[in-house]
C-alpha cells in the first residue's frame, strides 16, 4: 500500500478509500489488499486526463 500511494502521492488512507468506493479496483488477500500493476496504470491514465 505505501507503494501505490507514494506513486499515487496520498496517504496510504486515501489508497483505502479509492478502494473500498471501487474507484481503484483492488483484491482482498487475507489481511492485505493487492493492486494489479495494470489496474494501477489504469487508473492513473484515467485520473490524469
Amino acid at each position: 500500500m505505501a507503494e501505490v500511494s507514494k506513486q499515487l502521492g496520498v496517504s496510504p488512507a486515501t489508497v483505502y478509500k479509492l478502494c473500498a468506493q471501487g474507484e481503484l479496483p483492488s483484491t482482498r488477500v487475507a489481511n492485505s489488499i493487492r493492486i494489479a500493476p495494470g489496474d494501477l496504470t489504469a487508473y492513473l491514465g484515467r485520473s490524469r486526463r
